[in-house]
Parts: structure tokens; sequence; C-alpha cells
């Protein structure tokens, strides 16, 4: 950790840091940089991204925080501008509802292409990387982190915006859906490493 009271460079700033990665990179840095923030992360995790299609590692960081009683929400759009995108994303719903993980959808038609995530109160992550395995192995992506109290300040404002017009799936509603959105939504699971 930076000790900021000494470090005369970030006094009146932020501290940030910049993660690019990509398949140039030996190692999948963005994974691993939200992996890391999330099981740090003691009060609140809030993920807003327009495709949640995470591997193992990702899935497990984001269920057991919520297991440890760290409030998670994951804000995705209500429909993804690519079917079998959308369908991949919904087949890990259930996972994470089951973990305590509240997920609240944009509403459709408008796609929110949005892409951060807010640790606690000091830490906020943005940049161009979706939370999918594409974005994790295949992409040239960029991620700036940034601490700073403020910073997430402004982040929860946008955040109050988009919860005052976004819908929570329920773990009833869930449940009931039919069979046919279930089957796509697996056999989309299936191919998302693809897609």
């Amino acid at each position: 950790m930076v000790d900021i009271e000494a470090d005369e460079a970030a006094r009146g700033g932020s501290l940030a840091q910049v993660v690019p990665s990509g398949p140039g990179f030996p190692d999948e840095n963005n994974l691993r940089l939200f992996n890391d923030l999330i099981y740090q992360a003691t009060h609140r995790i809030v993920v807003c991204t327009p495709y949640l299609v995470p591997d193992d590692s990702l899935l497990y960081a984001l269920t057991n925080a919520s297991y440890r009683n760290v409030d998670v929400v994951v804000l995705v759009t209500e429909k993804a501008d690519q079917l079998l995108v959308q369908h991949a994303q919904q087949s890990y719903y259930q996972a994470l509802l089951e973990a305590g993980v509240r997920i609240l959808r944009y509403p459709a038609p408008d796609v929110l292409h949005s892409k951060f995530m807010v640790i606690d109160r000091d830490t906020a992550v943005l940049g161009s990387s979706n939370m999918d395995m594409r974005s994790f192995t295949l992409n040239l992506e960029v991620t700036l982190m940034v601490v700073d109290e403020e910073t997430v300040r402004a982040f929860d404002q946008i955040l109050a915006q988009y919860f005052a017009i976004s819908s929570e799936v329920t773990a009833e509603a869930w449940a009931g859906r039919s069979l046919a959105t279930r089957y796509l939504d697996n056999v989309s699971r299936l191919t998302a490493a693809l897609q």
C-alpha cells in the first residue's frame, strides 16, 4: 500500500494507476485487478457493465464477497445489443442471486454501456473492459483505478441516477422464467468464450 500522507506527488489529487491488458500481456491484468479489489472489499461492491459473463474466478469472487456480508450490486442492461451475450449473461443470475448479490437491470430499449466498478468508499475502476471472457483474454483493454473518496462520491451520484430507473431481479421472479429461456441461457453460456 502507498502511504498517501508521505507521498508528496499524491497531495492535492487522486492516486491512480493505469492497467493495460490483452493478448500482448502474459497475464490477464484486468481480471486480476478486478478479483483482487473484490476480495479486498469490506463494505460494498458495485459493478456496472453491459456484459457480465464472468469466468469462474470472477464469479467466485463476487459470490464469496456477498457470503462474507459485503453488499454486492451488479448493474447490467435489461436487453443487451447481442442476443447470445444477453442469454449467456443471464445464465449466471441464479448463482449470483443465491449468494445474495443484487442484480439491477437498466431499462430497455437503451443499452447501458458504462463500464466501472466501485469498491467500498474510496476506490473506483473504469475503462474499456467488460466483465466477460473476451475482455479478459482476447481484447486489448485499458483500465484506470482511482483511489479517492471524492471520485467515488461522483460515481455514487451517477449510480443513484441509474438505480432510480432500473428494476431489480428477484430470486422468485427469476425462478419463474420459462424453460425455453433457461435452455437458451445455458446453451449460450457454453459458447460464451466465442461470442
